[in-house]
């Protein structure tokens, strides 16, 4: 029905009754972000409903049924234009009207109430009509027509054009809101309203026309009514031009956003107060926290290459329009104001920004380019293209921020040795055909060079997989081997598992082979034992037992036992000698974050090197210290790596140019779980937590040597030897004991998500050196926990997101979704679940079985999987999760517990004023597979045998 505001009384408290009839309208138009509607308001009785039937013959206007005190149309010759017309209607009074949206069809779950705190039980509910037609249709109404017939009519119309009505403003200006009114009258003189008019002492600035009907009331209502349709006609292109030339001009779905926005809790109606419509179209799409900062280095960069100061105006000009993407209905001097004016208010602002005047007329010049056809990010691309064609090939480099956009820190690099933010990557790429939430990059935004690089994002459903590698000397072979263990038991390359890994030590220099040289784990295997005996390896010379004893004990005090030469010539052959940190990734996909973990000689302070550089925010006062160079590379793979395996007493300290000495990481975080949570918030502040943490340690032990009697029981027990043991059991340097200490920290409902794969020796560990254990090593038995692969599988590995926005019924909510694979090729997956669930299904957290899973759900060409689910929940608040189970096992699949609330959020679904990565969130999502549009699935097909078959006659 029509309905679309109401009102009840219940216990003397008013309510106001949302149908969502204009939710409901929007929904119809076929491009409600290109349809820029106008709202037409029929005020009048019996007049009112011939004029609309005149008007718009098309529109079932005299429909029976539930009418409340507003109803509202969208005229059907117009529905697809670039104008559609939406008409509201009401009578001037009609109590019995009120109240009767109850008898519409699931009133009571699909209307939203709210409650009218401001109003006391005096006023009269004609009274109270005017006030919300004053606070919540009229300043959205562009033309308002009163029908007054009678003296009554024409008091009612005096009484509505006087209410103060609620401003619409942006920032701390107030929109104007030149109200075009039209009082039909087939009765009343027009010169007796005039002079009533003049009574009434107008202060809004309204153009008042007067339509005298008089002479055409006896003629059918077509004639009768044609100089409304007239007026009407040519009032409207003037009327969308000043809304347009006003920066009033919204699209149908802003629009209904804004209505939506304008219904707060409580509402009030007898206090307006304006209604800041930046602020709250801003409210979920905040600037990014170091954007400031990025601006201002992207400004220095810029003049160290010698660009002029228009260049510099134009970059950040064009930088600030992209940050704010589906904003052009505003002003463009306000929204430089109100969004980034506060900056240049700051001391040395023009000499850090350049001048304000002229960074906003280049604002206002690209602003006048923006359309529905011309992006904020092509005019972007444009003025990065000249930029660099103007400054050469050196130019625009920064391992520090994003060129890009401005904003953020930079997270990946190209082959062109330009580096993007994530957000970047998504604005400027092409979704890939490996899957969803993979991007391919065709060609750099900043110099148009070819990449053809794809990026593995996260789902924003979904939290990090996260991979801890302990340090532990030669038994790092042994880590390398669960590694492998868990490999063949899962089905995929260990490298194209994590979303970040995080080691130290011997852990460090596993991450950079597998995850940042795309080396496979056999390749790792192969190398590691003639590895550690080249940097292990002490003189052969015959020299008497007291000189090596002196040798030694010369080498700890000035720096190791072995030749630190050795290991740095090692190292460059294992990882690369020209390799970089902050390089462009040799995987495809890319995407995996690596943090090194290394430590500070000066105090022992932990400090990360890493790929990457994180959009959060990082503590002042966090247990370590994230270094970034200033080059635009980073530091060389083999500087950090030596800096993360120069263990104290074995070798020498490594000095990096910028930040000073560093050692062992492992002597403050052998086990570097903590600092890779911490470092999951910074790299994905959207994220609510992690889903899974996998622990990977280098062997542990039970037994002890502990002296019986005698001497060496009293020297046992002495002070050195108990602070040694203290010191070697600590949770810095034992891994098992930091991974113990780790789970202190964290909530007690994610322990079930934190995983240790480790492998127990029979007797003392080997130390950090002792090659002759590399041969035990490679024989071990290494089994991994059937719970540890199923966690791995399926909370690791799949994930769900909503196709559609819940529906409200009169249980709850109904949700279409789909559970679907994080990775590229999930066949390979999907029947390693099966190996570990038979017969798998799909449920909820109720226990209510969902869908069978099988390897039909996966694409034969392309390998991907998607399973499409319905179910119900109470409540948009209620917290589920969605398993693969079957009669004996029962696993949370990744990004659950969570409610719908949150989902919806996640997926930004009702963020209609643009994303930071200008996506647009269309509802209902169109899944389907990765092959080439308009061809059809590959699916495995049981064809019924011939016998079976019904022959035709």
């Amino acid at each position: 029905m029509a309905a679309w505001l109401d009102l009840v009384r219940e216990d003397g408290i008013w309510s106001l009754v949302d149908t969502h009839r204009l939710e409901e309208l929007v929904k119809e138009m076929p491009y409600p972000t290109c349809q820029y509607p106008c709202l037409l308001f029929f005020v009048g009785n019996a007049n009112r409903m011939r004029a609309l039937r005149t008007l718009f013959p098309q529109n079932n206007v005299s429909r029976q049924g539930p009418a409340g005190i507003v109803r509202l149309h969208l005229s059907a010759r117009t529905a697809h234009t670039e104008q559609p017309i939406l008409f509201a209607e009401s009578a001037w009074c009609g109590e019995k009207s009120l109240g009767d949206t109850k008898w519409l069809r699931y009133a009571t779950h699909l209307h939203q109430r709210h409650t009218l705190t401001d109003v006391g039980g005096e006023l009269v509910p004609a009274r109270l009509r005017q006030q919300l037609a004053g606070h919540l249709v009229i300043p959205w109404t562009q033309m308002m027509c009163l029908f007054v017939d009678t003296s009554v009519d024409l008091k009612a119309a005096g009484d509505l054009l006087r209410l103060p009505r609620r401003p619409l403003a942006v920032g701390d200006e107030c929109l104007s809101n030149a109200l075009h009114v039209v009082m039909v009258t087939e009765k009343i003189p027009p010169e007796d309203i005039w002079a009533q008019v003049s009574l009434w002492e107008l202060s809004h600035a309204d153009r008042l026309t007067i339509l005298d009907l008089r002479e055409r009331s006896r003629c059918s209502d077509d004639v009768a009514f044609e100089p409304l349709r007239g007026l009407i006609l040519d009032r409207l292109p003037d009327i969308w031009t000043a809304q347009q030339s006003d920066y009033r001009l919204f699209s149908a779905l802003h629009l209904s956003a804004f209505w939506k926005l304008s219904l707060q809790h409580p509402l009030h109606v007898l206090h307006t107060t304006p209604l800041d419509l930046l602020a709250h179209a801003r409210r979920n799409f905040a600037k990014a926290p170091s954007m400031h900062e990025s601006l201002c280095e992207g400004v220095r960069l810029m003049r160290v290459d010698g660009y002029t100061e228009g260049n510099i105006y134009g970059d950040v000009a064009s930088a600030l329009l992209m940050d704010a993407a589906n904003f052009f209905g505003f002003s463009p001097v306000v929204l430089m104001k109100k969004l980034y004016g506060e900056w240049w208010a700051a001391e040395r602002a023009d000499e850090r920004l350049g001048r304000y005047g002229c960074v906003l007329s280049r604002f206002k010049q690209y602003f006048a380019q923006l359309s529905p056809l011309r992006s904020s990010a092509s005019i972007r691309k444009t003025t990065l293209t000249r930029l660099h064609r103007q400054g050469g090939e050196g130019a625009l480099r920064s391992a520090v921020v994003c060129l890009v956009c401005l904003s953020r820190p930079p997270e990946h690099m190209l082959p062109c040795r330009h580096a993007l933010c994530d957000t970047c990557v998504v604005i400027f790429g092409q979704p890939s055909e490996l899957g969803l939430h993979h991007v391919n990059i065709p060609e750099c935004p900043l110099c148009g060079f070819e990449n053809h690089v794809v990026i593995r994002q996260l789902p924003p459903t979904k939290g990090p997989l996260i991979l801890s590698l302990d340090g532990g000397g030669v038994r790092g072979l042994l880590q390398l081997r669960l590694l492998r263990a868990l490999e063949e038991r899962i089905g995929l390359p260990i490298n194209s598992l994590p979303d970040l890994c995080a080691g130290t030590s011997v852990g460090a220099l596993s991450a950079i082979n597998l995850f940042l040289n795309d080396r496979s784990l056999d390749e790792c295997l192969g190398v590691f034992p003639s590895f550690a005996q080249r940097i292990f390896r002490r003189a052969r010379l015959p020299v008497p037992r007291c000189f090596r004893w002196m040798m030694s004990a010369f080498n700890l005090l000035t720096g190791g036992l072995y030749d630190s030469s050795v290991l740095s010539g090692a190292l460059k052959e294992a990882v690369g000698p020209e390799h970089h940190m902050f390089a462009p990734a040799r995987t495809s996909p890319a995407g995996c974050r690596v943090a090194l973990v290394a430590s500070r000689t000066s105090d022992g302070k932990a400090c990360v090197l890493a790929n990457y550089r994180g959009c959060g925010q990082r503590c002042a006062s966090a247990a370590y210290r994230f270094l970034v160079t200033n080059s635009p590379e980073g530091l060389l793979l083999a500087d950090a790596a030596m800096c993360s395996v120069a263990a104290p007493f074995y070798f020498h300290t490594t000095t990096l140019p910028e930040f000073g000495p560093f050692q062992d990481g492992g002597v403050r975080a052998n086990n570097p779980v903590a600092i890779a949570m911490r470092e999951t918030n910074v790299i994905w502040p959207s994220s609510s937590t992690f889903d899974l943490i996998l622990s990977v340690g280098t062997g542990f032990s039970r037994s002890s040597h502990r002296p019986q009697s005698g001497l060496l029981r009293w020297l046992w027990e002495g002070a050195l030897p108990r602070l040694w043991r203290a010191l070697m059991s600590s949770p810095c340097l034992d891994g098992t004991q930091g991974f113990a200490e780790a789970l202190n920290y964290f909530p007690s409902d994610s322990h079930d998500r934190i995983l240790r794969l480790d492998q127990e020796i029979d007797g003392p560990l080997p130390h950090l050196d002792d090659v002759s254990a590399l041969q035990e090593f490679s024989t071990m038995d290494l089994p991994v926990s059937d719970h540890i692969v199923r966690k791995v599988l399926v909370r690791g590995l799949f994930f769900f997101e909503l196709d559609d926005i819940p529906v409200r019924t009169h249980a709850g909510f109904s949700c279409k979704g789909s559970v679907l694979c994080s990775r590229p090729e999930a066949a390979p997956i999907l029947g390693r679940v099966l190996v570990e669930f038979p017969h798998a299904w799909l449920q909820i957290s109720n226990g209510h079985k969902l869908e069978c899973l099988g390897v039909e759900d996966c694409c034969l060409t392309c390998g991907h999987f998607r399973k499409g689910v319905s179910f119900a929940v109470s409540s948009l608040e209620e917290r589920f999760s969605i398993r693969i189970a079957n009669d004996c096992h029962s696993e949370t699949i990744g990004g659950f517990p969570k409610s719908l609330l949150e989902l919806l959020q996640e997926q930004q679904a009702f963020d209609h004023f643009g994303r930071a990565d200008h996506q647009n969130s269309v509802w209902p999502r169109m899944r389907s597979c990765n092959c080439f549009r308009r061809s059809k699935r590959k699916l495995q097909i049981v064809e019924p045998s011939v016998a079976n078959k019904k022959r035709r006659l």
